[in-house]
């Protein structure tokens, strides 16, 4: 065989598995590249998700406690009431005084 031969063969060898090998590291880049974007996606989603989640739970915490601040000032309301009829009724004489009804 002719060395031209050879060297061509050799270099047609060393081509095709250079052809290869980058073939197979553009195949695995692109699948690692595919494979961050989707971690990436679910990342993303997951934060979004859990902001989401902590807002609406703020809010709810932030609206419950305003439905308690409301009743413990009704509750107010409604025991000086009590205490301002029971003044009232002791002072008319209807219902002896008593310890019990002082606590009140």
């Amino acid at each position: 065989m002719d060395t031209a031969i050879i060297v061509s063969l050799i270099g047609g060898a060393v081509a095709v598995a250079t052809a290869v090998y980058s073939a197979r590291n553009a195949r695995r880049a692109t699948k690692e590249r595919a494979d961050q974007d989707a971690r990436l996606a679910r990342m993303s989603a997951e934060d979004s998700a859990y902001r989401r989640a902590e807002a609406f739970d703020v809010g709810l915490q932030q609206r419950m406690q305003a439905e308690i601040n409301r009743q413990a000032g009704e509750i107010r309301a409604l025991q000086r009431q009590v205490n301002r009829l029971s003044k009232q009724i002791r002072e008319a004489g209807l219902v002896p005084v008593s310890g019990e009804e002082d606590q009140l």
